[in-house]
């Protein structure tokens, strides 16, 4: 429904700046990328959407970025109805609570949380741009980029600028939307728990894996663009050292979920490419804006495989033991999202055929495309605008399912968990 309504209004003479009506496709791809927080567009975002488009965009990022399991509790809520224990289960999956009971509550502390970082994000961004803009307009895009950032969304509507490309210099501007970006990726129940329980000995083990996956594809992202960027004349060999590095900081905290880019990913090697193809179809942590397959998925399959060589039939990890029917979660999470990516990736090397088979395209455009789309991250190697309307429509669907998928399968599993009655008669088959 956000996406139909976002597609209507942009729609209108009134969403562009030349006052002509957006195409179906474009208002379709463009109203998908920001409910779903992908980033992903086939137009200048600053030049082709009037601020009423733009508007429009903001809000659709913000109510996206909320989650519709949040956004619908707190409509449920605010319209006075019960909420059914059914419907408390899911949000409780969802969002972290450790109780029935506390799954309102933490809603609604959710929505302030997250109102109160966009405001905080917009207040530092507005003065930062004081001193380039207007007051107005330093206004405007402070509060735009502020939920764009926050929502892990990747849009920008800086004038003359690809994306962040503008401040590849400007280390503080960088600083402040990787901020919001990791406060947006790290989830609210990660978050209150780190503030809370300052000895990382007292977090619960969701948490413990949220930040030690995190910082590990931080730190994997950072060192993989320095390594193969370093000397790169397209990307990064003409800054300094400095700028480097806080471009490769910038940019490993963005890889995963926001797609902001400070650096022109047409020009990136192929080693940056795939770590980062990695890195996008795992996401963020679980009950945040981001998307992907999600960290804690990720964690759960690297500690039962290190179970699994270590010759233990139990995942443990931390002095815990993860219950038998996660770890098969986790692992039908893990094979139906990479089994429909490939679905998607074939998909749009199939509309695509042609300028795959003039060279206009290389694959690994096509791969970096889809799993960029399905991952929800708006990182592109410059093939988005010139993709046939079919491969627009691979890529919207690529934004739906990335965005809903892994939720949808993940809590699909959890109601459907039950504990068997009965067990067969045990045969074992050869591996490996």
């Amino acid at each position: 429904m956000l996406i139909a309504g976002g597609t209507v209004l942009l729609m209108l003479p009134v969403s562009t700046e030349a006052a002509d009506r957006a195409g179906f496709i474009t208002a379709l791809f463009t109203a998908t990328s920001a409910v779903c927080v992908t980033g992903l567009v086939v137009v200048n975002s600053s030049t082709y959407w009037s601020t009423f488009g733009q508007t429009v965009i903001l809000l659709l990022m913000f109510v996206g970025g909320l989650g519709i399991m949040t956004a619908g509790l707190v409509i449920l809520a605010a319209v006075g109805r019960r909420i059914t224990l059914s419907q408390r289960i899911v949000v409780r999956d969802t969002m972290g609570a450790t109780s029935l009971g506390g799954a309102v509550a933490l809603g609604r502390y959710v929505l302030i949380f997250a109102i109160a970082v966009q405001a905080v994000g917009f207040v530092v961004l507005f003065i930062r741009l004081l001193f380039d803009l207007s007051v107005g307009e330093a206004a405007w895009q402070g509060l735009f980029h502020s939920v764009s950032a926050f929502n892990n969304a990747g849009f920008v509507i800086f004038e003359d600028s690809e994306s962040l490309s503008a401040f590849r210099n400007d280390p503080l501007m960088l600083g402040i939307i990787g901020a919001l970006i990791v406060g947006g990726a790290l989830s609210f129940p990660v978050l209150a728990e780190v503030v809370r329980r300052r000895r990382p000995q007292s977090w619960s083990l969701d948490t413990r894996l949220v930040i030690i996956g995190s910082v590990g594809m931080w730190v994997l992202g950072g060192l993989a663009l320095l390594l193969f960027e370093w000397g790169n004349d397209a990307t990064m060999q003409q800054l300094s050292t400095v700028d480097k590095v806080s471009n490769g900081v910038f940019q490993a905290l963005t890889a995963r979920t926001a797609g902001f880019s400070s650096i022109d990913f047409s020009e990136t090697r192929a080693g940056t490419d795939f770590l980062f193809t990695f890195l996008m179809f795992v996401g963020g942590a679980s009950g945040s804006v981001a998307g992907g397959i999600k960290v804690n998925t990720m964690m759960v399959l690297v500690f039962a495989s290190l179970a699994s060589v270590g010759g233990r039939t139990r995942t443990e990890m931390f002095k815990r033991e993860l219950p038998a029917a996660q770890v098969a979660r986790a692992l039908a999470v893990f094979l139906l999202a990479a089994l429909a990516l490939l679905v998607l990736i074939a998909s749009l090397a199939l509309t695509e055929s042609a300028s795959l088979e003039s060279g206009a395209f290389d694959f690994i455009d096509v791969l970096f495309e889809a799993t960029a789309a399905f991952g929800a991250t708006g990182l592109s190697r410059g093939i988005t605008s010139d993709l046939t309307d079919p491969g627009k429509l691979v890529i919207t669907l690529a934004m739906y399912l990335g965005r809903l998928g892994p939720l949808t399968i993940a809590l699909g599993l959890a109601l459907r968990e039950r504990r068997a009655v009965y067990r067969f008669a045990q045969e074992r088959v050869r591996i490996g």
